[in-house]
């Protein structure tokens, strides 16, 4: 889970803090110390003495700092403090985790509410029936107001609770969908200020909703981490029970592989839900089993969802019965050439778990983000029509396909012309140009010397540092013919 400064700000409130923040997002991965010798990671906060950050300064003070954020502490107790946060992380991930496991339970909602008794006061559900589900049964009977005993006594409000509120905000923003709606209920007793958080199903219909009251008006940390109720909230509403529909995840994942609500809403529902960077990087994986005389996989789904929870799992979209399609975050990587074509790394034990249950693995490339999640889909059955477990050996093939769309012959470009250009970039060197000729002079290394016009041996070095850096197997002429034909549809 990440935090935003708000949330670290309020954990830390017993060195009193004093802070200038500006931004309103939950953007903080996890703390690291700070150094001049390295580059800021966006993602961390930085910890440090005021000398670290400030060279020469006298002041005795320990600084946090996230990009344009800072939060200065009166003491010189620099572990202490760090200690400290580091627990911060540790108990918001688990009551993360808390929250988006509740749809297990036999009262998911309820579930969620106990979870939450140390970080919000009152808290109620109720459906669209206006039938109380759920509410934090740790305040008794006449702790906080009428609405509360009768939650206690009814389940509901009662009559006169609702005839005393009727023209109140509440029930005015009841029929309606909020994601962190604050507002001032001037007819509830001794808690107005409330908080109402929508719980949406796949469909986005409204199945409900959450409202956490309080005494005194909301604190901005409060409302972030009721951003994690909503993700909980839509799990539950999204999970079929007894069904192999799967979560919300699952659905969203599943209508992506057919096509449907790629737009901004769907990805980033889906990145959310997940905690995902918008920039991880993942593959899309068909999992075939293996022999084809297997009826169904859906046990085999079960367990791969329960081993592997941090991947996205579905049935195939084409009702295929013996396959599987998995959504496979990955961390790219810059290793020496090997059988792993994408240059990437997978999950510990994923392959072997799928060899062990005699599922066939076909891969798409890996991209940057999921908005690329259909084509990849589209690249692993072609992989698994072409019968080969990596995409890249039939990526040719649809890249001089007269029946393959633009967008699926733009995405089987080799992977490694993209990587050559960033590095280009980043290190000012013409490595993208230096390869195109000297494929186009057939590996005549004398003539691609002499128009580039640099020595031999200063050919011979970086043709050496391209293949070791970018994986490359000169040798191999489907390796040549698939760059030199990448290269041309590039300059379309």
């Amino acid at each position: 889970m990440k935090l935003s400064m708000h949330i670290i700000e309020h954990w830390i409130q017993r060195y009193h803090p004093v802070s200038t923040i500006v931004s309103n997002d939950l953007t903080i991965a996890g703390i690291r110390l700070f150094s001049y010798e390295k580059t800021p990671d966006r993602n961390y906060l930085y910890i440090g003495r005021t000398s670290d950050f400030v060279k020469r300064s006298q002041v005795q003070e320990v600084l946090l700092v996230h990009r344009e954020d800072v939060i200065s502490l009166r003491t010189q107790e620099l572990e202490d403090v760090f200690d400290t946060i580091m627990d911060a992380f540790v108990f918001y991930q688990q009551w993360e985790q808390n929250m988006l496991s509740a749809f297990r339970a036999d009262n998911p909602e309820q579930t969620i509410i106990d979870a939450c008794a140390d970080i919000f006061g009152p808290m109620f559900f109720t459906d669209n029936s206006l039938q109380i589900t759920a509410f934090s049964r740790q305040y008794p009977k006449g702790s906080v107001n009428k609405n509360w005993d009768d939650f206690w006594d009814l389940g509901a409000l009662s009559v006169d609770s609702l005839v005393h509120m009727q023209n109140g905000t509440y029930l005015e923003k009841l029929p309606q969908k909020w994601n962190c709606e604050i507002f001032y209920e001037k007819y509830a007793d001794h808690y107005p200020y409330s908080m109402m958080i929508s719980q949406e199903n796949v469909e986005h219909e409204l199945t409900g909703q959450l409202v956490i009251i309080s005494q005194t008006s909301f604190e901005i940390y409060q409302k972030h981490l009721a951003f994690i109720l909503k993700q909980a909230l839509c799990l539950i509403a999204g999970h079929e029970k007894k069904t192999m529909q799967g979560s919300i995840i699952q659905n969203l994942f599943r209508d992506f592989l057919m096509g449907k609500r790629l737009d901004s809403t769907g990805f980033e529902t889906f990145i959310r839900i997940k905690g995902w960077k918008p920039d991880q990087f993942c593959i899309v994986a068909l999992l075939k089993k293996q022999p084809v005389f297997w009826k169904t996989s859906g046990y085999h789904l079960q367990a791969l969802c329960a081993y592997f929870p941090e991947l996205i799992f579905c049935e195939s979209p084409d009702s295929a019965k013996d396959e599987i399609v998995c959504c496979i975050p990955v961390s790219e990587t810059s290793t020496d050439f090997s059988d792993n074509r994408n240059q990437t790394v997978f999950p510990p034990s994923f392959l072997d778990i799928v060899s062990k249950l005699n599922f066939r693995c076909f891969c798409s490339y890996s991209f940057s983000g999921i908005t690329h999640i259909y084509i990849q889909y589209l690249q692993a059955r072609s992989a698994s029509d072409r019968n080969v477990e990596n995409y890249y050996f039939c990526a040719l093939s649809d890249l001089v396909s007269l029946h393959k769309s633009n967008e699926v012959r733009c995405h089987a470009i080799h992977p490694a012309l993209a990587k050559i250009q960033l590095y280009d970039q980043i290190h000012h060197t013409d490595f993208y140009h230096i390869l195109y000729i000297y494929l186009e002079c057939e590996r005549d290394r004398v003539l691609t010397a002499q128009k580039l016009f640099v020595h031999k041996n200063t050919l011979v070095y970086r043709l050496k540092k391209i293949t070791t850096l970018f994986c490359l197997d000169l040798d191999s002429v489907y390796e040549r013919e698939y760059l030199m034909v990448s290269y041309l549809c590039a300059k379309q």
